[in-house]
């Protein structure tokens, strides 16, 4: 039976990232354009993927930061990042998906899918290891899992661009960037001992500013870009 936690935990995940699965590609699909860009099928079979792996990825990461000291986060950090980031890629650089536009918008559906599960997975620990939850201490943890949802749909969709368009090597170090930046500046926030608040906030508004960045590109400059460019290819044929 689905209780309290569980429920508010999902809704913490998935509204998020069905939201920011309609905000962006609604541009991409049926009535805004007369033949969508993608399968219907195939980005919510992505998306259940990324559901899958986001439990994976979740379970690895809370084992190895277990086993972790302070020294080590800097390793855990870049490590996780380049073995997310890796997986991502070797996933949507099939030859399959090699310079085909849809691979793009299906990489934004396996973001979004896994966002939301480590987004889902973190609010409930945190919910469940809490005693009393008020208004303000749900928000503040929404909005972490928040973060991951914007993290995972930006770089899993630079890396998708890149392989549509045939130019994995220039995209891929990008999306690797991004996640290290975030991860960095997100680990000063609860990094109290050694940055104490108020000034750990700087490190979580870095983080923000970081994902809310990478996440409008994509959604402003890099689909709209790889949709005009295929546009023009097409164009000469």
């Amino acid at each position: 039976m689905v209780d309290f936690l569980q429920l508010a935990s999902a809704v913490a995940g998935f509204a998020p990232a069905m939201f920011l699965m309609y905000f962006t590609l609604k541009h991409y699909t049926f009535p805004r354009v007369e033949k969508p860009f993608f399968d219907d099928r195939k980005l919510f079979a992505f998306f259940a993927l990324g559901v899958v792996l986001g439990m994976v990825l979740f379970a690895f990461e809370s084992w190895g930061e277990t086993i972790a000291g302070v020294e080590t986060v800097l390793l855990l950090v870049v490590g996780f990042a380049l073995m997310e980031e890796l997986m991502k890629l070797v996933i949507l650089n099939f030859p399959r998906f090699q310079k085909k536009i849809d691979t793009a918008f299906y990489a934004l559906a396996l973001g979004l899918g896994i966002g939301s599960t480590v987004t889902f997975a973190n609010v409930y620990i945190f919910l469940l290891d809490t005693e009393s939850v008020g208004v303000a201490e749900a928000s503040i943890v929404a909005f972490l899992g928040v973060l991951f949802v914007l993290l995972h749909g930006s770089t899993t969709t630079i890396i998708g661009v890149g392989v549509a368009r045939g130019d994995v090597k220039g995209y891929f170090p990008e999306a690797l960037l991004i996640h290290v930046m975030f991860g960095l500046l997100y680990e000063s926030f609860f990094a109290i001992d050694i940055i104490p608040p108020p000034v750990n906030l700087l490190g979580l508004g870095g983080a923000t500013a970081v994902v809310v960045y990478a996440y409008a590109k994509i959604h402003r400059t890099s689909l709209p870009a790889l949709v005009t460019d295929a546009k023009r290819l097409a164009g000469r044929k």
